[in-house]
């Protein structure tokens, strides 16, 4: 049987996985000129105002494929991972910290 592709539903992940690969490495605005210069040419990826690393978390992996032609990932410690993957809604938080949100994130929804 063939999986129909559907919208996704916001605030219920679509296991692309993008937010468990991307790490978030310094905001671009603390960057002096050189430091920009440096990163850019390493190529670190640039969103949302910060640089980031392709550094995938050592507990992300590919699913088996469900016919729908779409990647998704898991979390080898999905029932006993850390607080800050519990918390991750893409919103943010206190203190004004905010978690890397890949575009098209189906868990934060409309994005700040």
């Amino acid at each position: 049987m063939k999986h129909q592709h559907t919208s996704p539903n916001i605030g219920v992940c679509s296991r692309c996985g993008e937010c468990c690969r991307w790490l978030p490495l310094v905001l671009v605005r603390q960057c002096k000129p050189h430091q920009l210069h440096y990163l850019r040419e390493r190529g670190l990826k640039e969103a949302d105002g910060q640089f980031l690393a392709d550094a995938p978390c050592r507990h992300l992996r590919k699913e088996e494929p469900d016919g729908s032609g779409i990647a998704k990932w898991g979390c080898d410690i999905y029932n006993d991972r850390p607080a800050t993957c519990r918390d991750f809604c893409g919103k943010v938080l206190s203190g004004g910290k905010r978690y890397y949100v890949p575009e098209g994130c189906t868990m934060a929804g409309v994005r700040d």
